[in-house]
């Protein structure tokens, strides 16, 4: 099984590429050294909250797309959380703990997806 380290340097280095980005071009961007990101994307660094921060921005994407397993396009996951919430009314209280239990099982079936 593949590190946090490992996915996050490959999203990282994935949507570099996509966006035909250097890592030269996403240091700048992002305000930190070009051998940084590198030792990002291999796995051998790992990275702050604001490093984080300042990546997704300078990528252009929200924060946890950087931590989406490669197999899994984040435009799918945007489609399916936008479709779920079609027509749904605001979340009560009496709900949330019923949302937090479903969700948290979904993570699990999907955590067990990524490790299989």
């Amino acid at each position: 099984m593949k590190s946090v380290a490992e996915v996050f340097g490959r999203r990282v280095r994935a949507i570099r590429k996509k966006r035909s980005l250097t890592q030269e071009d996403l240091a700048k961007a992002a305000g930190m050294d070009a051998k940084h990101i590198g030792a990002i994307e291999r796995g051998v660094k790992t990275s702050s909250f604001e490093a984080v921060g300042r990546l997704s921005a300078a990528l252009g994407v929200q924060y946890y797309e950087l931590f989406l397993p490669e197999h899994r396009a984040s435009e799918d996951v945007e489609k399916e959380i936008a479709d779920l919430l079609h027509g749904v009314k605001p979340i009560d209280d009496s709900n949330i703990a019923e949302f937090l239990r479903g969700l948290r099982s979904a993570l699990r079936k999907l955590s067990g997806k990524v490790a299989g």
